[in-house]
Parts: structure tokens; C-alpha cells; sequence
């Protein structure tokens, strides 16, 4: 099963709780040592000598290995969704304080901010972000 390098102070938990939905048993082993190339966590090893760093890289491999996205189809309706929430949220729910990827607390609760308000506007008018159900879509705009 796949072991993640992880703390409660990190982004591990979006892993965790994805894990946790799509029934993945995921083995979590203490954050340090991490082969992260710049000693950060998360990160996860798998069989076959498989590492894969950055919580969104981290969301699309399980997603991809153990979520039956079969075609790249099926993984472009939620790939989009990770890589806009890494690209757009991040800094909202963790702060850009360089070299520091601690939770700073959140501005999720600012639909004045573009990003906030239009995800509220998206998330009011449907259940999960990609048809009908849930997946790592919904961790990932969390």
C-alpha cells in the first residue's frame, strides 16, 4: 500500500482525507527522512519504487492508480480541477510566506475575492465538481 510522509501541519491531510473517500489504504510513516528533492512533505512512495512529491501530484497518482480513471477523458474532467486549486487556492489557504507551507489560516470566507466567489457560485449549483459524484476534485477545491 502507498505510504505517505505527512504531518497534521501540512497539506497531508487533503491526502488523507482522499485516501479515506476513495478507500485507499494509505500507510502513514513519519514525515522526516523524506526523499522530497527539498526535504518537504508530503511525500508518498508506492510499490514498484514509485515517489511522487507536491500534495496535487500526490491527489492525481492515487486518483490515477486507484480511482479507475481509464481514460484521458475521465482524468482531464478532474486533473483541471487539482491543478486550478494548486494554482489558485493555495495561497488562499496556506499563505505565500516562501520556504513556509505551515496553514496560515484561510481567506475561503472572502467571496469578495474572485477565485472564493466564483467557486461558491459553482459549488451552490451542484453537489460534487464532476459528474455527480464525489472524487479527488472535491479534496482538491476542498
Amino acid at each position: 500500500s502507498p505510504r505517505l510522509h505527512g504531518s497534521q501541519q501540512s497539506r497531508s491531510p487533503l491526502v488523507n482525507w482522499y485516501a479515506l473517500e476513495a478507500g485507499i489504504s494509505l500507510q502513514m510513516v513519519p514525515p522526516t527522512p523524506s526523499a522530497h528533492p527539498f526535504g518537504q512533505i508530503p511525500f508518498l512512495t508506492d510499490e514498484g519504487g514509485v515517489e511522487v512529491f507536491e500534495s496535487g501530484a500526490i491527489l492525481l497518482y492515487l486518483a490515477d492508480k486507484y480511482g479507475g480513471a481509464d481514460t484521458p477523458e475521465k482524468r482531464a474532467s478532474y486533473t483541471k480541477w487539482v491543478v486550478w486549486s494548486n494554482s489558485e487556492l493555495d495561497g488562499l489557504c496556506f499563505g505565500a510566506v516562501p520556504g513556509d507551507h505551515r496553514v496560515r489560516g484561510t481567506s475561503m470566507d472572502k467571496p469578495q475575492l474572485r477565485a472564493v466567489g466564483r467557486l461558491e457560485q459553482i459549488l451552490g449549483e451542484c453537489e460534487w465538481l464532476v459528474d455527480g459524484e464525489f472524487s479527488v476534485a472535491d479534496v482538491a477545491g476542498g
